[in-house]
Order: C-alpha cells, then structure tokens, then sequence
C-alpha cells in the first residue's frame, strides 16, 4: 500500500472530496490527485515530501509516525533541507 491508497482509502471512509482533504492538509489538490495515482508517468512510484506527510497528518488528525508507517520501503521519501543562513533570524 502506497501513501496515495491511505490517502483515498480515509477520504472515502470519512466522505471527504480531494478538494475538502488537500485544503485541510495544506496541499494542491494535483498533490493529492498525484499521491493518489500513486505512479508518475514513467511509470516510477511518486516520491512523497515530509511537508506532504506533515500536512496529510494534520488533515487525518493522526501523529506523522502513523503516515510515515504508511510508506512502503519503495516509495521515497523526499526532505527538503533549509540552510541556517536561509533563515529569517539567522545573522
């Protein structure tokens, strides 16, 4: 089971239309559209970013390690790095 299966699986066991879940998790619904196709067009598994599990987690009011269980070891996982200089407070 990819994320996206999780993902559909809740929306319609909870009667939420993508559009209702994506603003609720923060996201586009083609973010969700895509997590939900599961495969990109070359036929790759769609890679899932810790900001999507974030959002998806507070959508299903369920911690991030119930969404993260959800990944299967051959769909990656994509974190996003900020260097310290990037930041607002940082001098």
């Amino acid at each position: 089971m990819y994320i996206g299966d999780f993902i559909k699986e809740y929306r319609e066991a909870n009667g939420i239309s993508v559009e209702d879940f994506a603003t609720k998790a923060g996201l586009t619904v083609t973010e969700i559209e895509a997590l939900e196709n599961n495969l990109q067009e070359d036929g790759t598994v769609i890679p899932v970013a810790m900001r999507q599990i974030k959002g998806i987690a507070a959508a299903m009011s369920v911690p991030m390690p119930v969404v993260l269980a959800q990944i299967p070891s051959d769909q990656e996982l994509v974190v996003h790095v900020v260097a310290e200089s990037d930041q607002p407070h940082a001098k």
